[in-house]
């Protein structure tokens, strides 16, 4: 079978596997090999490839991250989405016979937490991170696979895999955490041979590990979204040795980076992209069309406590300050803040779809 598109015509060699939703092929691109996936003969499945493809679309944009798999183009009709072919072994076979030492674990998870930084950053949550979803095409070097449960932060799924998510994602909550957890059960599969199908608690955890390793997988399995480390980025400056304070008191995780608040918070833009640079949190664009606050004295946000309550103030933000609430997204001048609330600085389109620009969270205690 061949199927064309924009960018070539694909001739399907084989198929690779079977997905929720989809089938996947290994195919010819002239002299190239590529990953051809086909949506199931339905409607639900045609459209959760399609959001597939768009969000691989926009995390390879402008150009592919070297820990995540590529994306090729999107075929309207028939529906399919191509992508890099990535050779080489799954974790889950590469380890099935074999133990990695505490630091081959560490490399390979600080290839895993690049990878969901990037995809954090863009509002997304992978949902799915586990062995069989990550591929070796060199020793120690990660490539993660399968977006077909990645989900918009603030949405909520009931996707995922019993064991290897954490347990509030199989719920329906949806964040940045539950990638966290599920990197710290990778963890404890490479250096003990664990099935957290079968039980997983404090006590999974060797005592042969070092006293560091415990401590960051001890965080980063915490039952407790709201105690583990708030963001990829976090956990892998623990994982190299940093001190990362713990998570509590009011603060801001943006763009990867936990930021305390104390009586007032000033974030803009950095000052080669048209802001002052002297606001306390300088956010850096990604992209061409990202609109940004560019910083004091004019177009910034304010979080600023007042009395026992935070508040989070647009002053004259482009794009606008917008909140998280019931499911839907609300633009606000003036709005008390809530504990674990997702707010954005402006929005986007993707497709249909309304999705945060700059995404954070704040955290109250």
């Amino acid at each position: 079978m061949r199927i064309r598109g924009a960018r070539g015509s694909y001739l399907l060699i084989r198929e690779l596997g079977k997905g929720g939703f989809a089938r996947i092929f290994l195919a010819r691109a002239d002299d190239d090999l590529v990953v051809v996936k086909l949506p199931r003969d339905d409607m639900m499945s045609r459209s959760l490839l399609k959001e597939e493809a768009s969000i691989l679309r926009e995390i390879s944009s402008p150009s592919p991250h070297e820990n995540i798999v590529a994306f090729v183009e999107w075929i309207p009709k028939p529906p399919a989405l191509v992508e890099e072919y990535v050779p080489g072994p799954t974790l889950d076979k590469a380890f099935s016979n074999r133990r990695a030492t505490q630091n081959d674990a560490i490399r390979i998870s600080l290839g895993l937490l690049s990878a969901l930084e990037r995809i954090h950053s863009l509002g997304v949550v992978h949902g799915d991170v586990k062995p069989d979803n990550v591929i070796l095409p060199r020793p120690l070097h990660p490539v993660l696979i399968d977006l077909g449960v990645a989900r918009t932060i603030g949405k909520r799924s009931v996707a995922g895999t019993p064991g290897w998510s954490a347990p509030e994602f199989l719920t329906g909550e949806v964040s940045p955490e539950a990638d966290i957890y599920s990197v710290g059960v990778m963890i404890l599969f490479l250096v003990h041979g664990i099935d957290p199908r079968e039980s997983l608690g404090p006590e999974s955890i060797p005592r042969n590990l070092s006293d560091h390793l415990r401590q960051v997988l001890t965080r980063a399995l915490d039952p407790d979204p709201r105690r583990r480390f708030s963001s990829a980025r976090d956990m892998s400056l623990a994982l190299m040795g940093a001190r990362i304070p713990s998570e509590s008191g009011p603060r801001i995780v943006v763009q990867g980076k936990t930021i305390p608040i104390k009586d007032k918070l000033t974030i803009g833009r950095v000052r080669r992209q048209g802001g002052t640079g002297k606001a306390d949190v300088n956010l850096q664009e990604i992209g061409g069309k990202r609109s940004l606050p560019p910083g004091p004295p004019k177009g910034w946000v304010e979080i600023v406590r007042v009395g026992s309550e935070f508040w989070i103030s647009d002053r004259g933000a482009p794009g606008g300050v917008w909140v998280y609430e019931r499911g839907e997204w609300t633009k606000v001048l003036d709005h008390p803040l809530k504990h674990g609330q997702l707010i954005s600085f402006g929005l986007r389109r993707r497709g249909g779809k309304i999705l945060p620009y700059v995404p954070a969270r704040i955290y109250l205690w």
